[in-house]
């Protein structure tokens, strides 16, 4: 219950990046506005992850989830209502900040099952991040196929719904709460962890900065894939939805096996596999001439880039204790989401400057950089 509930949390991160041209055109943008709206979301999710942390610790694991799936609900509403920037601006960071709330709870528990089994944890991990992306994908694809016929408005006024109904199962699942579990082995553990600096270690400081670079590169390019699609490949709107929706389905094909393969050959050897195959067919999709070519390496390209989620989450596991599990993803959500944030402002004056294509070689510079940051990290 709790992946599926996390599923429908993420459902809108593509949607909200999918519709850019459509708020471009609607709300008369420049692509500097454009690209703000995305950065003032990756900053509500900065702000949203510390705030997750500091709560994990004084309310336990439900009451942040239960709350974060009420606010998601109530935001989705609003959107579906807004007449202006300023308010498309609060009501999809608000929403965000609410996401991001139930992922470090979400993520700890799933790993917590692991501590006894940690051989198990990538596999573990990667079932739950493919329930996730199932969200990821079908929020894209349930927006292309609703605005043949219908306005966008309505798909968040109808994700809306899912949303309220997983309080139900989250509200009556029985989970310890931090403050009152734990004995006193654990209670010297987490005296002698208080202080932050003994909690961070120079390996973890690594992963976190090549993960931040990856998340440059990574939000700079997604946040005007379907203007690219759009401007430059002469794809609908709602097309591009469904090509970005696919894209991120069939991600989970590459988390499944990310979480196998992670814990067969090692979790350094199958990050570098992957974000080096994704580097290959990002490049190859940056050049490629036709609409067949643009679908097959841009799907190879998703499969490759989540390949990694399931080693990566567990690796911030690995680095943590039971008792700082907590603060270990709060850490990776605000490093992430706080080095990406302007990403896509450069993304934007590049577009100005030199043109859209141009965000490729941004991109893959910075994919390249996370690779020989993690190889000194592992």
């Amino acid at each position: 219950m709790i992946s599926l509930s996390h599923m429908f949390t993420h459902v809108f991160d593509m949607m909200n990046l999918a519709l850019i041209p459509v708020f471009i055109d609607e709300f008369g943008l420049t692509t500097m506005q454009a690209g703000l709206i995305t950065t003032i979301i990756l900053l509500a999710s900065t702000v949203s992850s510390v705030i997750s942390g500091v709560l994990i610790s004084k309310l336990g694991y439900k009451p942040i989830m239960v709350s974060s799936l009420i606010i998601m609900g109530i935001s989705s509403i609003l959107v579906s209502r807004v007449n202006s920037y300023f308010m498309l601006i609060v009501d999809l960071s608000l929403m965000i900040f609410a996401s991001r709330l139930f992922c470090p709870p979400a993520l700890s528990i799933v790993s917590e099952s692991c501590d006894n089994c940690e051989q198990d944890r990538g596999k573990t991990v990667g079932f739950h991040v493919s329930i996730v992306m199932i969200g990821i994908a079908s929020g894209p694809i349930f927006l292309g196929l609703l605005m043949y016929h219908f306005a966008w408005r309505l798909a968040y006024l109808v994700l809306a719904v899912p949303l309220f109904l997983s309080i139900i199962p989250i509200a009556a699942i029985k989970m310890t709460s931090l403050n009152t579990e734990g004995d006193k082995k654990n209670e010297s553990e987490k005296s002698q962890l208080g202080k932050l600096p003994s909690f961070i270690s120079l390996g973890f400081v690594l992963i976190l900065i090549a993960l931040g670079f990856r998340s440059i590169g990574l939000q700079g390019v997604s946040t005007f894939m379907t203007t690219y699609l759009t401007a430059e490949k002469g794809l609908s709107t709602s097309l591009s939805s469904i090509f970005y929706g696919v894209g991120s389905g069939v991600g989970i094909i590459g988390v499944s096996l990310g979480g196998i393969l992670s814990d067969k050959i090692g979790e350094k050897r199958w990050i570098t596999i992957t974000w080096i195959g994704g580097i290959i067919s990002l490049l190859a999709f940056s050049i490629s001439p036709s609409i067949g070519a643009l679908a097959f390496f841009y799907i190879l390209y998703r499969i490759f880039n989540s390949g990694s989620t399931a080693p990566v989450m567990s690796l911030v596991a690995s680095f943590t204790s039971k008792n700082r599990r907590g603060l270990g993803y709060t850490l990776y959500f605000f490093s992430t989401s706080l080095m990406s944030a302007f990403s896509p402002l450069v993304s934007a004056k590049i577009i100005d400057a030199l043109g859209i294509w141009y965000i490729f070689p941004f991109t893959l510079i910075m994919l390249t950089f996370s690779i020989l940051v993690i190889q000194k990290a592992i």
